[in-house]
């Protein structure tokens, strides 16, 4: 495990999901400075991210160095009537759940 997701598995572990929404809880779950950026860029706000992380309609994990070059960290996605919000929370060094990303379309 690498702090605090299991990457020995593309499945997305309850307790991972549980410890996200709890850093919410506990308002420990920070912002990258891109993912601030992109909420500018697509006009939504923090509470739009954290919906979607709280109240999901799909859920996936990324794995350290996969094939598409993705950040590893779990992805968010919640889809609304004429857009679909994803929100990637990774960890960082120091301990902390991080929304690395996040997107509109």
């Amino acid at each position: 495990m690498t702090g605090g997701f299991d990457f020995t598995t593309e499945e997305v572990q309850q307790w991972e999901i549980d410890a996200i929404w709890q850093a919410i809880d506990e308002s420990t779950l920070r912002f990258s400075l891109h993912a601030a950026s992109e909420l500018s860029l697509d006009a939504l706000t923090t509470e739009d991210v954290l919906d979607a992380i709280s109240l999901y309609d799909e859920v996936s994990k990324d794995l350290p160095d996969n094939d598409l070059g993705r950040a590893a960290g779990i992805n968010f996605d919640r889809h609304l009537e004429t857009v679909t919000i994803r929100a990637k929370v990774g960890w960082n060094r120091n301990g902390y759940y991080i929304v690395i990303t996040v997107m509109s379309n």
